[in-house]
């Protein structure tokens, strides 16, 4: 995985699983910020590679985050997970699979979708940046391997 450890504790096995979710769910070619257990920050391709402007983008959209009103929309995943999407481009995913009748109805429920909000906001106000997901750092290895 083209991921840089942001922190020198090792990465846990939920955090590990959040990021090959949002992998998957961006199909491998967003770059993202790891700020919780289940919170990222999504980043500009425009800085990939360069991850001083991504963690100083990161930093900017949780903190930007905190100082408006903390709407979301909600979606139900192909893997049968929720995603919460918050402004400055926060988003969290649940952290198991959503019940029957929320698969069912394609709605998240209010309890998991403030459950999952609430990790965003925690994510943010703690202001840690675990780790970063830079996809052109993928790129580069693939290139490396391939030579």
């Amino acid at each position: 995985m083209p991921i840089v450890k942001m922190t020198e504790k090792t990465l846990t096995e939920t955090q590990e699983e959040t990021i090959r979710r949002f992998r998957y769910y961006y199909d491998c070619k967003k770059c993202f910020a790891l700020i919780g257990d289940y919170a990222v920050a999504v980043l500009s391709d425009e800085f990939s590679g360069q991850v001083e402007k991504l963690e100083r983008e990161a930093r900017e959209n949780f903190s930007a985050l905190l100082n408006i009103p903390p709407d979301f929309s909600t979606y139900v995943m192909d893997d049968q997970f929720g995603l919460v999407e918050m402004a400055c481009g926060i988003y969290a995913v649940s952290p198991e699979k959503l019940s029957e009748e929320e698969i069912s109805s394609g709605k998240v429920s209010i309890r998991t979708a403030l459950a999952m909000r609430g990790f965003c906001l925690e994510a943010c106000e703690a202001g840690l940046i675990l780790a970063i997901n830079d996809e052109e750092l993928q790129t580069e290895e693939s290139g490396k391997e391939e030579t």
